[in-house]
């Protein structure tokens, strides 16, 4: 399997590449990388996004900026696309650590219910009230 030449860090990923490989674990490092790297295709950004995600699984800031540019690149897909069964899998990896969140379930829920998964959503909804509090 070949992998593209604009997938590898380039020049000017190399500033960002050290100081991660110092603090991996560091936001301040990651997001400006994410933001520098705004005009590049989408595979290197997900490459990012999940080293990023690798490091820090709690951070509500990746995973929602994640899930939205996942969003994005599916919004003028057909649903059958296989590209939103990826999109409901990024979904479901986030939510091991984001369940708490409830914009996360919302933004979820929405679109499932796009994808009219009529079952898929309701126990979706279910698992939903289930995991975020009363209030």
């Amino acid at each position: 399997m070949l992998i593209s030449q604009e997938l590898y860090p380039s020049q000017d990923d190399l500033l960002y590449e050290e100081e991660l490989l110092r603090n991996p674990f560091s936001l301040k490092l990651w997001w400006p990388y994410l933001i520098a790297r705004s005009e590049s295709p989408f595979k290197k950004r997900f490459i990012i996004y999940e080293r990023a995600l690798k490091a820090l699984p709690g951070s509500y800031k990746l995973w929602s900026a994640y899930l939205h540019e996942r969003l994005e690149l599916v919004r003028n897909l057909p649903i059958t696309h296989f590209q939103y069964e990826t999109l409901n899998k990024t979904f479901e990896r986030a939510l091991v650590t984001m369940h708490k969140m409830p914009k996360i379930w919302i933004l979820y829920l929405q679109t499932l219910t796009e994808q009219k998964l009529v079952t898929l959503t309701r126990r979706t909804f279910d698992r939903a009230l289930c995991a975020l509090p009363v209030t």
